[in-house]
């Protein structure tokens, strides 16, 4: 199981040039959860202009994401207080909520940000 990130998943969907690795790719195409905040981020741009429209099912980019397998993973209470926690290595509150998330359940994150490691979060880009 794996943790993607909205840069991670930009990538998979082509929006962004991604220069993942063999690796990177094969976690996207393997068991990858994605947690609401990424989902609430990403559509949140797009809503807004700062990303092209995401691809979605029948006007739901939620949807698109679970016929293509993908899983939901919920913030949990733990985690938003875990976040506030976290030293501040990394600003982006919607990032440390997933770095939060990946220590409480031990899943790598699939990202090409380098600060997610020094919360001693494993990563694959």
């Amino acid at each position: 199981m794996y943790l993607a990130d909205a840069c991670a998943l930009l990538a998979y969907f082509g929006s962004a040039s991604s220069g993942m690795s063999a690796a990177g790719e094969a976690a996207m195409q393997s068991d990858v959860a994605v947690a609401s905040v990424t989902v609430w981020e990403l559509t949140r741009k797009a809503a807004i202009g700062k990303l092209p429209p995401l691809p979605t099912e029948q006007g739901s980019f939620s949807r698109y994401l679970r016929t293509l397998g993908f899983q939901s993973t919920p913030l949990m209470w733990e985690d938003a207080e875990a976040a506030n926690r976290l030293p501040m290595h990394h600003k982006d509150p919607m990032d440390r909520m997933l770095i939060a998330t990946a220590i409480r359940t031990g899943v790598p994150i699939i990202t090409s940000d380098l600060i997610f490691a020094t919360y001693g979060v494993r990563t694959v880009w």
